[in-house]
């Protein structure tokens, strides 16, 4: 069971799409040097962009994945932005595993 649930919706943070990628990638750039324990993050709609080789945050998500990090990205919108061969980091999921990992989190953070 996760203790904390980042569960990732969009790649931006906010209304405002420039303004927002740059909030996005100043949040994944900056969690490593806040976190006590590894988490899990679930990506889902436009969030499974954040997982992808061309990823704006890849290289701080790798990190994470490093330190134990569980990434976990929504299949049917990978399939649907047609990028499941371009996955860069963390593991494709089911909509069950995400519901199991919603529920079973003792706190979940919604981006």
């Amino acid at each position: 069971m996760a203790d904390t649930l980042i569960y990732v919706r969009s790649d931006s943070l906010g209304e405002e799409p420039e303004l927002g990628l740059r909030l996005m990638q100043s949040f994944w750039n900056s969690l490593g040097e806040r976190l006590e324990q590894p988490l899990t993050v679930a990506f889902i709609n436009r969030g499974v962009l954040l997982v992808l080789e061309d990823s704006p945050v890849l290289q701080s998500l790798s990190a994470l994945e490093r330190e134990g990090c569980r990434f976990l990205a929504c299949g049917t919108c990978l399939d649907y932005y047609d990028a499941k061969d371009r996955v860069a980091v963390g593991e494709i999921g089911s909509m069950a595993k995400l519901q199991e990992l919603m529920l079973s989190a003792q706190k979940v953070i919604t981006l």
